[in-house]
């Protein structure tokens, strides 16, 4: 099988292209023909670039990104419920788009529907771009008839999702950059300032305290390894990057933040919301729970919730109630495991969801304020302490020169 390019002049006269896999030029001018196209050209694609299978890839990648499919989403169903056809929306978003990337990824869904596909499975043929949770719930809809209302659905969760990670990392951001300008400022003090008033005090000949040694040794070290510690670090980064793509080592890490003191909460929290927020989505559009769980396992994005997940699947599967695996977890927090209990008695499991994912979204952020908060003054503590310290032990033994010269 090939990938071929394809031009043609559809059978209502509009301009068609795409993309199609198959075993020869000749079966896509066939297949073309068969469904009522008149082919222009038809050529053999490039192989297409993989995203994660290489350390460029996966440092730089090539895929669209989670915001875009979420724009995309949201104006895919504003224009359905405007009543527009299906292929003309997707054609004005492919004009609209607002990256090559994402016009390419909406061309080859367009490709697929004129070749006869749904648009599930369109979706379903892009690899990653859309999560298996997506084209399931698109699935749903396009089998109930509700496409623009699950599609809105849909925006909306992704919206809440990236509204809370976009929060996180705001209130990282200056804690980041704080730590950045210190170790900035103490490798400019080791590598600059602290060689000259070594000169000063070898030239003295007098005794070097011992505070003053040390740092004189480790700014002579950095000196002379600083080059060989860059490119360490460089290499050790890329190869973490590499790793954590690909998976190795990905479950320890995982079950480290799960552990660690202030660390541990977050993301149990935000695991805690995702599967909230996935779940009622999904149980709210008739899906059912056994198919629930599972799309949610494959969309967690933590392999020690996703194996929790699982528990609470095959114990489903026995006839009994999904919520006591979850319960003994420890990821899970009590009271969205007695809310659910509480759902699953009454019918409301969709409504005791989505009412857990905005409570917890709401403790989140305050907690996640309130921790950078603090952290804030405690890293200028540590810093003004460590450069202080440099300072100290420097004069000193300038200080003691000048007492001997007397």
């Amino acid at each position: 099988m090939a990938l071929y390019q394809y031009t043609a002049i559809g059978r209502d006269g509009r301009h068609l292209a795409g993309e199609m896999d198959a075993a020869s030029r000749h079966t896509v001018l066939e297949t073309l023909n068969n469904m009522g196209h008149l082919p222009v050209n038809v050529v053999e694609a490039r192989p297409r670039a993989q995203s994660t299978t290489g350390i460029g890839g996966a440092i730089f990648g090539t895929r669209v990104s989670s915001r875009q499919i979420t724009l995309f989403t949201r104006e895919l169903a504003l224009l359905v419920k405007a009543g527009l056809p299906l292929d003309q929306a997707l054609m004005l978003l492919q004009k609209e788009a607002t990256s090559a990337k994402l016009a390419r990824l909406i061309e080859r869904i367009i490709a697929q529907i004129n070749s006869g596909k749904s648009l599930h499975e369109a979706l379903e043929a892009q690899g990653d771009a859309f999560p298996p949770i997506y084209g399931s719930m698109v699935r749903v809809a396009e089998a109930s008839g509700t496409l623009d209302t699950v599609l809105t659905r849909i925006a909306q969760t992704r919206e809440h999702i990236e509204k809370l990670k976009s929060k996180t990392l705001s209130e990282m951001l200056y804690p980041c950059m704080l730590i950045v300008v210190a170790i900035g400022a103490v490798i400019v003090m080791l590598t600059f300032v602290v060689p000259r008033f070594k000169e000063m005090i070898v030239q003295a000949g007098t005794q070097i305290p011992p505070g003053a040694r040390f740092v004189i040794g480790a700014s002579d070290w950095l000196i002379a390894n600083g080059a060989y510690l860059a490119i360490a670090l460089a290499a050790a980064t890329a190869a973490i990057v590499l790793a954590w793509s690909r998976g190795y080592g990905r479950q320890s890490i995982e079950t480290f933040l799960l552990r660690a003191p202030l660390v541990g909460s977050i993301t149990r929290l935000g695991l805690t919301i995702r599967f909230c927020r996935m779940f009622g989505m999904l149980i709210e559009n008739g899906v059912e729970v056994p198919a629930a769980m599972k799309l949610v396992r494959d969309a967690i994005g933590n392999r020690m919730a996703a194996s929790v997940i699982d528990d609470a699947h095959d114990t489903l599967r026995k006839g009994k109630r999904f919520i006591e695996p979850m319960s003994q977890s420890g990821i899970f927090p009590s009271v969205m495991i007695n809310m659910l209990r509480v759902g699953e008695e009454t019918g409301g499991l969709a409504t005791s969801a989505f009412h857990m994912a905005d409570m917890f979204e709401e403790k989140l952020e305050t907690l996640v304020q309130r921790a950078f908060t603090i952290l804030e003054p405690a890293i200028i503590i540590i810093v003004s302490a460590f450069i202080s310290g440099i300072i100290i032990s420097i004069m000193g033994a300038v200080i003691s020169m000048n007492d001997l010269a007397i």
